[in-house]
C-alpha cells in the first residue's frame, strides 16, 4: 500500500486490504452475512404487540428480553435512479405493514476487514433507521429519546456495525429510547455537482449526508411518539465524523427545531472543506468517468458506482462549507445561533494513536505524521508556525511523538474548545470532558474510539486487549442519560458544573473521573490562533497539495539505496580484509 493511501486513512477506521476471490469468508464477514435479510411487506396476521404505526408505514418488529427491536426502517425514498445524487424526500404517508426485523442496507463504501459494516450488503438504499425501546408501558411512555449518529470519516461504517447497536444500552438503560440512521457516504453523499452544466439542481450535493441526517431527525419528530419516545425532548450524539455531523445540524437552518441537546465525541465542525477542495473531487471523478453531466454520472450502474468509489474514494471530502447549508465559518454559529441547544463536548487524550495499525507500526507512524506536520506548515504564517514550534517544545518531554499530540490538538481537542468557549460565551448550556482511559497496550492510550464501548454498552473495544473498568462504563452512560434527560451530566457521586471561559471545568474520564479547571492550558492557549484555519485532517491531500511530498519520497529512496551501497562495500571490505588474514 503507497505510504498516500496510507496518510488518507488516518481518519478513516478501516484500512485498505481486499478479500480475494479465493479466500475463506474471516470470522467477522460471516457474521456480517449472518445477519443479513430483507425486510417484507406483511399481507396476512402479525402481532399488534410488535407493531408499531408510524406515519410511513406499520412495522412489525421483535422482542428481545423485554425490548423491542425495529430495523431497517425506511425514513425517506431511497435515492436510486434519478434520486441519485437529490436531496432527500420524505416517504408518503402509508398504512402498509412491514417486517422490521433486519437491518437496512450499509451505505456504498470501501470493503474492508477493518470494518464491519463495509462487509454487509451495500446499496444506495440505505437511508434507513433503527429503533430500541423497552416494551413495558411503550405506548404510554414519554421517554427521552437519544439518536446515534455513526462516524467513519463520511465515507464508511454504518448501523448494522455492532459497535453502533442500541440494544445493550436500552437494556442497561430502559428510561431512554434509542435510534440510529443510516446516511450516504462518500461520492453519493459528499461530492459537488453545482459546476456541471445541469448542476443547478444539484446544488447542495455535496452536502447530502447531512441533509439525510435532517430528514431522519424529521421523521423522528413525527413518529418515535408511537415508539415510547418525548419527540420534544431528543438528543443527537455521535463520535468522530458522527459527532461533526452532531455539531453541524447544530449549526444549520434546516434542523433547528428537530433536536433539544447534542453531545460531540471526538467531532467538530473542523472536519468539512472547502468549495475549493470539494471541487478537487469533482474533477476526479470526471477524469475517472469521463462523465460531462450529472446526467451522464446517474447513468452509471450501481456496480459502477462501486468501483469509481474503490478508484477515487481515498480522495474523499468531508461536508462542503458551502455558504449556503453550512457557512463559511461555522464557528460562527456558536456566538449565539445555537445556544438553545444543550451541549456536551470533549476529546481523548490520544487520538492519533489509533492509526498506528494502519501507518503499519510506530516507526512509519511516527513519519507519517512528521510528514503531515510538514504539510500543515506550509498553509500556517510565520507566527501560527510559531505557535506549532513551540507547541512541540512544550510537549516532547511527555509524548513519544510530538507531532502526534500535536495532530490531537489541532484536529479534536482544540476544536472541541473552540465550540465550547463560543457556545458558553453566548449563554449556551455546556459540558466540557477529556478521555484518559487507555487500552491496556500502552502504545495506543486512549485513542480515537476508545469511549464508544463504554458509552454505548456494547462490549466491543475499538482494539483487542482492553482492561474493562465497568464502574467507568456504568458512570459514563448514567451522565450521558441525566444529559439527555435533563440537560446537566451530573452524577450521583461526581458534580459537573458547565464550561466557560474562566474555569473551563473539564470532566476527566478515566479510571479515575475527577473534575479538572483547565487541563493543558499551555497547549491550550497555542493552539487555540489555530482554529481558523480549518486545517483538513485528509492526508491524501498531501498527493494534490504538498508538491514537496515526492521530492522527500525520491530523496528517502535514494537515501536508502545509498545506505544499502554503502553496507554492502562495508561488508565486502570486512570479508576482504579477514579472507586476506
Amino acid at each position: 500500500m503507497s505510504l498516500p493511501l496510507l496518510l488518507s486513512l488516518m481518519l478513516v477506521s478501516c484500512n485498505s486490504d481486499q478479500q480475494t476471490a479465493d479466500e475463506e469468508p474471516s470470522a467477522l464477514e460471516q457474521e456480517m452475512t449472518a445477519l443479513y435479510g430483507e425486510n417484507k411487506i406483511i399481507e396476512g396476521d402479525y402481532d399488534n404487540e410488535l407493531a408499531v404505526q408510524a406515519s410511513n408505514g406499520i412495522f412489525v418488529g421483535q422482542r428481545d428480553d423485554g425490548l423491542l427491536s425495529f430495523k431497517g426502517i425506511p425514513y425517506a425514498v431511497q435515492p436510486t435512479g434519478d434520486l441519485r445524487w437529490r436531496e432527500p424526500k420524505p416517504e408518503p404517508d402509508s398504512r402498509l405493514v412491514r417486517e422490521a426485523k433486519y437491518f437496512g442496507h450499509s451505505a456504498i463504501q470501501h470493503r474492508s476487514e477493518g470494518n464491519a459494516a463495509s462487509l454487509y450488503p451495500q446499496g444506495e438504499d440505505c437511508l434507513t433507521l433503527n429503533v430500541w425501546t423497552a416494551a413495558d408501558g411503550m405506548r404510554q411512555a414519554r421517554r427521552p429519546v437519544i439518536v446515534w449518529i455513526h462516524g467513519g470519516s463520511y465515507v464508511s461504517n454504518g448501523t448494522v456495525n455492532p459497535r453502533n447497536w442500541g440494544d445493550k444500552f436500552v437494556k442497561a438503560h430502559p428510561e431512554v429510547v434509542f435510534v440510529s440512521i443510516n446516511y450516504r457516504l462518500g461520492l453519493l453523499g459528499f461530492l459537488d455537482l453545482s459546476s456541471l452544466p445541469d448542476g443547478k439542481a444539484f446544488s447542495r450535493s455535496g452536502n447530502l449526508g447531512i441533509l439525510d441526517q435532517v430528514e431522519a431527525l424529521r421523521w423522528v419528530k413525527r413518529n418515535i411518539a408511537a415508539f415510547g419516545g418525548n419527540p420534544d425532548n431528543v438528543t443527537i450524539f455521535g463520535h468522530s465524523a458522527g459527532a461533526g455531523s452532531v455539531m453541524l445540524l447544530s449549526s444549520i437552518d434546516e434542523a433547528q427545531g428537530l433536536f433539544r441537546r447534542a453531545i460531540a465525541q471526538s467531532g467538530s465542525v473542523a472536519f468539512t472543506s472547502s468549495r475549493e477542495d470539494c471541487q478537487s473531487l469533482t474533477k476526479r471523478v470526471l477524469d475517472a468517468t469521463g462523465a460531462k453531466t450529472v446526467a451522464d454520472l446517474q447513468a452509471l450502474s450501481q456496480d459502477e458506482i462501486i468501483a469509481l468509489n474503490d478508484k477515487v474514494g481515498e480522495f474523499y471530502r468531508f461536508p462542503e462549507r458551502d455558504g449556503n447549508l453550512i457557512p463559511e465559518d461555522p464557528y460562527s454559529r456558536f456566538d449565539g445561533f445555537n445556544a438553545g441547544i444543550d451541549m456536551l463536548i470533549g476529546s481523548n487524550s490520544d487520538e492519533s494513536n489509533f492509526w498506528i495499525d494502519a501507518m503499519g507500526g510506530e516507526e512509519k507512524f511516527e513519519l507519517a505524521v512528521q510528514l503531515w506536520y510538514r504539510y500543515i506548515s506550509m498553509s500556517l504564517d510565520s507566527a501560527q508556525n510559531d505557535n506549532a514550534s513551540r507547541f512541540l517544545d512544550v510537549v516532547t518531554k511527555d509524548k513519544p511523538w510530538p507531532a502526534a499530540e500535536l495532530l490531537n490538538d489541532l484536529m479534536f481537542r482544540g476544536p472541541a474548545i473552540e465550540m465550547a468557549q463560543r457556545h458558553a460565551a453566548s449563554g449556551g448550556k455546556t459540558y466540557m470532558y477529556y478521555w484518559t482511559k487507555g487500552l491496556s497496550d500502552p502504545i495506543y492510550g486512549a485513542c480515537h474510539g476508545t469511549e464508544v464501548s463504554y458509552i454505548l454498552n456494547t462490549g466491543r473495544q475499538i482494539k483487542n486487549g482492553d482492561r474493562h473498568n465497568p464502574f467507568l462504563a456504568a458512570e459514563v452512560q448514567q451522565m450521558w442519560v441525566n444529559f439527555a434527560s435533563t440537560g446537566n451530566p451530573s452524577s450521583t457521586t461526581h458534580y459537573w458544573p458547565a464550561y466557560e471561559s474562566t474555569q473551563r471545568a473539564t470532566m476527566m474520564l478515566g479510571d479515575n473521573v475527577m473534575l479538572l479547571n483547565d487541563p493543558l492550558p499551555e497547549q491550550r492557549k497555542l493552539i487555540a490562533p489555530l482554529m481558523k484555519e480549518y486545517i483538513s485532517p485528509i492526508f491524501s491531500d498531501l498527493l494534490d497539495k504538498a508538491p514537496w511530498y515526492a521530492g522527500i519520497a525520491i530523496g528517502t529512496s535514494v537515501a536508502l539505496v545509498l545506505l544499502l551501497i554503502w553496507l554492502i562495500v562495508r561488508i565486502r571490505r570486512l570479508f576482504k580484509k579477514k579472507s586476506n588474514q
